[in-house]
């Protein structure tokens, strides 16, 4: 399996930033030494083409990415990584430079070098699916590029105001799974349902109606997230 990064190895109390329980369990039994054949993972790569092979079968052409830091230990750590050594990545780097270039010729994992991974059988391609925004809305929003807010699942996501609308068309609001703010992504139901609120409040002081009373009542119930502060490091300790 090449991976563009060793997500196997990040422990958040974030479901949205890491693997979910359930594919986590499934990994750690097939990487296991008793279990056969055991995958191999490599990580940081990015495929950069598949061609058909002369002999038969595919080769799967991809590129050496710089070894990117982890993110740092959770304060509530609810799982530990795989217990399996990762060729290219997979634990925390705190390493310096020079340290890690070393380590990365001793493995072979230079930055920019290519690897040619031969397999029988059609490769399959796990990116996950263009999002709704991006595939019906595109014309309505902004979409963020490769820059260092755009990474991971943040590819692509829509610009927003801090009240959730289109940084494009104004009066445009964006609900739901895509929502992101900054570094933060709201794609689970708990997260961005209290969104809602911001979204009416925004709309309806646009309109003139006075909406503290409602608000104040949104809050009590923890439905109306307008701090984003509190999940910053993480949400499962904060309302978020």
């Amino acid at each position: 399996m090449l991976a563009s990064s060793a997500a196997w190895d990040v422990c958040t109390p974030d479901p949205s930033a890491e693997l979910a329980p359930y594919t986590a369990a499934r990994l750690r039994e097939v990487t296991a030494p008793s279990f056969s054949p055991r995958p191999k993972l490599q990580a940081p790569l990015r495929v950069l083409r598949v061609e058909k092979a002369a002999a038969g079968g595919f080769n799967v052409i991809a590129k050496w990415k710089a070894n990117a830091r982890l993110p740092p230990p959770a304060r509530l750590q609810l799982r530990n990584p795989l217990a399996t050594k990762v060729d290219g990545g997979g634990t925390a780097d705190t390493s310096t430079p020079a340290q890690r270039l070393a380590a990365a010729y001793m493995e072979g994992t230079i930055e920019g070098d290519e690897l040619v991974v031969h397999t029988p059988q059609p490769p399959i391609l796990c990116t996950g699916f263009e999002g709704s925004v991006a595939s019906s809305a595109r014309h309505l929003f902004d979409l963020a590029g490769e820059s260092e807010e755009g990474k991971g699942c943040l590819a692509g996501a829509p610009l927003l105001t801090a009240d959730d609308e289109s940084t494009k068309v104004p009066g445009v609001f964006l609900v739901g799974p895509s929502v992101c703010q900054g570094k933060l992504s709201f794609c689970f139901i708990f997260k961005f349902r209290q969104r809602f609120g911001v979204v009416a409040n925004a709309i309806c002081s646009g309109l003139g109606r006075d909406t503290e009373m409602a608000v104040a009542t949104c809050r009590k119930t923890d439905m109306y997230l307008g701090d984003l502060s509190c999940c910053e490091a993480t949400c499962v300790d904060n309302a978020c």
